[in-house]
């Protein structure tokens, strides 16, 4: 009965193993299965992460690139080119205009100036007018007692006194000449005495009137505006003493000033009387045209330029004399440049640009390209571009403003 049990036990045992090891195989491959295909969902599951990511960021990318090239540039369609009046060209080559600057200075047109002298010597009793006033020809500047104007005066009322006795003779023997009482003698010495005393009234009153007074004043003299204009020099003061021929007052016309500057001898062939030449205002930059007046036939010794003289046509108000201006003189050469119409420039944060046209599908963009510009003439359209184009570029060549103000619009939103 022991044996029987022992022997059941070691056979129960040896069946148990096997099925130990089978169970521990089969565990171990099923492990090993599930590992697998859980690394490969993983795996799976990060692949896609990593594409949706990389979906994200380029999305990301994309949106960003049009927002920046939102921010440098404008896009229109052909109908907004249309509406918005924005014409293309293209950069070409053509003539340069050369503009020699040189100093020049404002003067009082001397033809169109005036000298207020005193006809005689006095006192000054009333100043009417200050410097720098404007006044109307005619117009009382100040008011002189004169000694000799009394003199004068007085004797102009003796010369009439005796023209009213020698008239009432002369009417005497004339009657009596009719009648036969009288002799031929005595009406002819009446008549001829009479006719003395007119010519002493007509002088005493011409000699008044040279000096511009009248028999009224009572020695006062006006002393009057001889043209219209700006007191530029006043040299009398209320109670002093003047004497005859005295400059007290000038008057300019500064509606006509004169425009003066010298020029290298090499150019004065390019200059004739009655051309156009224009000038910059150092303070305004403003550009004004005079007309050449006059023209040195010598130039001067020392420096071997040649003075010219032009009118100036404009009256603006910031123009005075002893203005210094720079005369911009322009020479044609035979020589060619790029160049781009000056409606096109526009000034960009400092900068001047010029905008580029490139097409994109339907739409135009335009984009600012700084450039740096050579010379150009007050009265050309066009301007050199010395850097930052190249023949044959499409750009905007008006309506650049419009493009300029979209593209600050835009600045000014994303800032925002």
């Amino acid at each position: 009965m022991f044996d029987l049990k022992n022997s059941l036990k070691k056979q129960s045992g040896k069946i148990s193993q096997p099925l130990l090891i089978g169970f521990v195989i089969g565990a171990t491959v099923l492990l090993s299965i599930f590992l697998i295909l859980s690394g490969k969902n993983k795996s799976e599951t990060s692949d896609e992460h990593a594409e949706e990511e990389g979906a994200e960021e380029h999305g990301s990318e994309e949106h960003g690139g049009e927002t920046e090239e939102h921010a440098e540039g404008v896009s229109l369609t052909a109908k907004q080119l249309v509406e918005q009046g924005i014409q293309l060209s293209a950069v070409d080559q053509g003539p340069v205009v050369k503009l020699s600057s040189y100093p020049a200075k404002l003067n009082v047109n001397t033809d169109q100036q005036a000298h207020v002298s005193p006809s005689f010597s006095g006192h000054v009793e009333n100043v009417y007018v200050e410097l720098g006033q404007k006044v109307q020809k005619g117009q009382p500047l100040a008011t002189l007692l004169v000694p000799d104007l009394v003199d004068q005066q007085a004797n102009l009322k003796i010369e009439q006194t005796n023209l009213e006795l020698a008239k009432q003779d002369f009417e005497r023997e004339r009657q009596l000449w009719s009648q036969g009482i009288s002799a031929k003698q005595d009406y002819q010495r009446a008549y001829n005495s009479y006719k003395r005393a007119q010519i002493q009234v007509q002088a005493a009153q011409s000699r008044l009137s040279a000096f511009g007074a009248v028999n009224a004043s009572n020695g006062r003299y006006i002393l009057k505006a001889p043209i219209s204009g700006v007191i530029s020099k006043k040299d009398l003061v209320l109670g002093e003493n003047v004497q005859l021929a005295d400059q007290l007052f000038t008057i300019d016309r500064l509606d006509q000033l004169w425009l003066e500057f010298i020029v290298p001898n090499s150019e004065i062939m390019g200059l004739a009387p009655n051309q156009k030449i224009e000038f910059k205002s150092l303070q305004t930059e403003k550009v004004y045209q005079a007309v050449i007046q006059t023209l040195n036939t010598e130039a001067d010794i020392q420096t071997g330029r040649l003075q010219v003289r032009a009118k100036v046509e404009s009256n603006a108000t910031e123009l005075r004399p002893n203005l210094m201006v720079n005369v911009q003189l322009q020479q044609r050469s035979e020589s060619t440049a790029l160049r781009v119409l000056k409606s096109a420039v526009q000034n960009v944060d400092g900068k001047d640009v010029v905008f580029v046209a490139t097409q994109h599908g339907q739409k135009v963009e335009f984009s600012p390209q700084p450039v740096k510009l050579g010379q150009s003439s007050g009265d050309s359209q066009w301007i050199e571009v010395v850097s930052g184009l190249s023949q044959g570029q499409k750009y905007a060549a008006q309506g650049s403003f419009l493009l300029k103000s979209e593209l600050e619009k835009g600045e000014a939103s994303h800032e925002h």
